[in-house]
């Protein structure tokens, strides 16, 4: 229970729900143009996603509780969630599981976790890629 009454948890918590929801509805932004699915399925979808993503932070957020996971583990653990978040919140609208669109909820899916992904990687790049490396001297033409 302390995750709740945290701050930085909140934070935490609340940036992951809106990059999930981002990362869901933008996939589903191109569905409704090319495959003529309804502008409110992309606002569910992203919806749900965002509440799912909070769902799961309860579970645990590595940045909050001071784990640094290893980059490769952490990309894996955040493109699944991001892949079954979507998943989840694609098959939100239809009644009956025959009625779900499987290629676009599963596209949709995909492409959520690549962007979850590529975001990832943005974010762990560097701030000042054009900042000189340190220059270690390697003359010791002084220490004899």
């Amino acid at each position: 229970m302390t995750n709740l009454t945290s701050a930085a948890w909140w934070r935490a918590a609340a940036l992951r729900a809106l990059y999930t929801a981002i990362a869901v509805a933008l996939p589903y932004m191109g569905a409704t143009v090319v495959a003529d699915v309804p502008w409110t399925a992309m606002g569910l979808a992203a919806a749900l996603a965002a509440v799912l993503s909070l769902a799961t932070s309860l579970a645990d957020l590595p940045e909050v509780a001071g784990v640094d996971l290893a980059w490769w583990l952490a990309a894996v653990e955040r493109v699944v969630k991001t892949f079954a978040q979507s998943l989840a919140a694609g098959l939100a609208g239809p009644i009956l599981i025959t009625d779900v669109a499987w290629p676009t909820v599963l596209q949709a899916a995909a492409l959520s976790s690549l962007l979850s992904f590529l975001r990832l990687i943005l974010a762990t790049l560097p701030n000042d890629p054009t900042a000189p490396l340190a220059v270690v001297s390697t003359d010791h033409a002084g220490d004899a």
